[in-house]
């Protein structure tokens, strides 16, 4: 506390003046405390998982979103940064005949984490928009109910990401195509994704009601980033969406693990250091725009040679697949999206004059991998559009190597001995009819899905896979009445 004496034969002014400049300094130092700081009662969390950070720049966009998050996912993470920058950069640079937009799903489990996507960009932008408030003009979390709406607002801001929550609900409305709205808006999704680049044109809807009309823009960057549930995500996809290209657009990152545990020292302010480059980012993003420029990103020779092998590597997936649609597609446009992720990666290192090395090349081939890995994994178990044949025999025996690995806290109760059951390799048909009752490959066949099981477990007695087990033989021995298959063969 202050002398009181010291303040004797002061004017009262000078006094009031002294005790303001106190506050204002007790003020200050608070505010640095709070910006340098962040709260944290430990050290942040490493980040660590199946898929490596990306490196340099975005690398620690997604640091800082996998360390405020209070339960931490790297998948999580990394598709906000990729989202987030590329709803800065997706217009002002670009490499050759394309922009940078990207459309990203992230699929995971529920009570994972996946908001910390959300919080984590909407954390950096506010931070951003303390210094420069046109930061907040590249990132929206508007659900679009049509086409028309998106473009409207596409035209007006050319640049941003949207970032979606649980999309894969937005699919399942897509794929119905009953709904004149989300007819519209998958057209315009399939349209936007390739008219990013420096001469392409966007827009341009013409009703019948002059004020539905929409008009026209150059360059309209629009990014796509959601995050949804494996069983919603897939079940949504139709062959007709694998088909006509519309799934090859999207980079698909899937987190398969558990529930993490909680982060006891979540960040909650970006690094000043991390504020202060994407700030200038953002700063020369929007001068482009204003000022109708573009700048290309070039490429070093190792980034090059390790992006055309990998063109090479997509060109004999899609001749390998043959008719196969679903295969075809996975391979579809993955070099693009391999392109246009190590140029964004380069725009985040060195915005001025950016070159893709060689490890932002190999970390965006990476990516793509990992996706493809994923949705294929999906497609050959039954789960992605109607399926094929194969594919659902094949789910038919993953599941029934399913039920003989369950532990015994997990058979089902209609099992008087289902242990004895899986000592012989014995599975109920019951488990593989409830096991495939949501699957698309089997709800979708066009004999329904009691036929569509029915043809698959037939395949696999065929093939020398499964035997059915005598009627008398299960109820004398195992007091099982229904149908069963016993397991011959699992490995194909």
């Amino acid at each position: 506390m202050a002398d009181i004496n010291a303040f004797v034969g002061i004017p009262p002014e000078v006094i009031a003046a002294q005790a303001q400049r106190e506050q204002d300094s007790v003020q200050c130092q608070t505010v640095q405390r709070y910006l340098s700081s962040n709260a944290a009662d430990g050290p942040p969390p490493a980040m660590h998982g199946t898929l490596p950070p990306p490196p340099g720049f975005v690398g620690e966009l997604a640091q800082f979103i996998y360390q405020q998050a209070p339960r931490p996912v790297p998948e999580v993470a990394i598709v906000g940064a990729l989202g987030l920058i590329a709803g800065i950069a997706g217009r002002s640079w670009h490499i050759p005949g394309s922009g940078l937009n990207l459309y990203v799903v992230l699929v995971a489990r529920s009570a994972v984490g996946k908001e910390a996507m959300h919080s984590g960009i909407a954390k950096i932008v506010a931070a951003a928009a303390l210094r420069y408030p046109i930061a907040s003009n590249f990132v929206d979390y508007s659900d679009f109910v049509s086409g028309p709406a998106l473009l409207k607002v596409c035209l007006a801001t050319p640049c941003f990401v949207n970032v979606a929550g649980e999309i894969g609900h937005k699919f399942l409305a897509m794929a119905v195509d009953k709904d004149a709205s989300m007819r519209s808006l998958r057209k315009v999704l399939t349209t936007l994704y390739a008219k990013s680049g420096p001469e392409d044109v966007a827009g341009g809807m013409t009703y019948s009601n002059q004020e539905s009309n929409v008009g026209s823009a150059k360059g309209v960057a629009f990014s796509l980033i959601g995050e949804t549930t494996p069983s919603t995500f897939y079940e949504s996809i139709t062959d007709a969406m694998m088909r006509d290209g519309f799934m090859s657009r999207f980079c698909v990152v899937e987190y398969s693990g558990e529930r993490p545990g909680k982060n006891r020292s979540p960040l909650q302010i970006p690094p000043q250091p991390l504020v202060d480059h994407i700030v200038a980012i953002i700063t020369h993003a929007n001068t482009a725009i204003a000022t109708d420029r573009f700048q290309e990103v070039a490429f070093s020779a190792d980034a090059r040679s390790k992006l055309d092998s990998f063109e090479d590597e997509c060109d004999a997936a899609i001749r390998a697949a043959g008719d196969d649609e679903n295969q075809r597609q996975l391979w579809n446009r993955s070099h693009l999206k391999a392109l246009r992720v190590a140029a964004l990666l380069a725009v985040g290192e060195h915005y001025l004059s950016p070159i893709v090395t060689a490890e932002q090349a190999e970390w965006a081939i990476t990516l793509m991998r990992h996706g493809i890995a994923a949705f294929e994994k999906r497609i050959r178990q039954g789960e992605v559009g109607e399926g094929s044949d194969g594919g659902r025999e094949q789910k038919v025996l993953d599941l029934c190597r399913e039920f003989i690995l369950l532990p015994p806290e997990k058979l089902p109760g209609y099992l008087k001995d289902g242990a004895a059951l899986q000592r012989v390799g014995i599975v109920p048909r019951k488990y593989l009819q409830q096991r495939t009752q949501r699957l698309a490959a089997f709800e979708r066949h066009k004999r329904g899905h009691t036929g569509a099981l029915d043809t698959a477990i037939r395949t696999a007695v065929t093939n020398g896979s499964l035997m059915e087990v005598k009627k008398d033989a299960l109820v004398n021995q195992y007091a099982y009445f229904g149908q069963a298959f016993r397991v011959l063969a699992l490995d194909r």
